[in-house]
């Protein structure tokens, strides 16, 4: 019931703030084209995905190929 009505607010805020939703949409397509755009961001964030992976220690035996 409570997230029917978090869509029932947001719904009306839409309605009665139309303006607000496109202002809205347009900030944040404008982060989402400025953060793709860097290829230094990007990698990073892939660093920091990859970090744990890469932290787990794998013991090498001679039998493993």
């Amino acid at each position: 019931m409570k997230k029917l009505l978090w869509i029932a607010v947001a719904l009306t805020l839409l309605v009665l703030f139309p303006g607000l939703a496109q202002s809205l949409a347009a900030i944040v397509s404008a982060t989402v084209l400025f953060l793709a755009a860097q290829p230094v961001l990007i990698a990073f964030g892939l660093g920091l995905i990859a970090y744990p992976h890469l932290r787990r220690s794998k013991k090498f035996t001679p039998t493993d190929h």
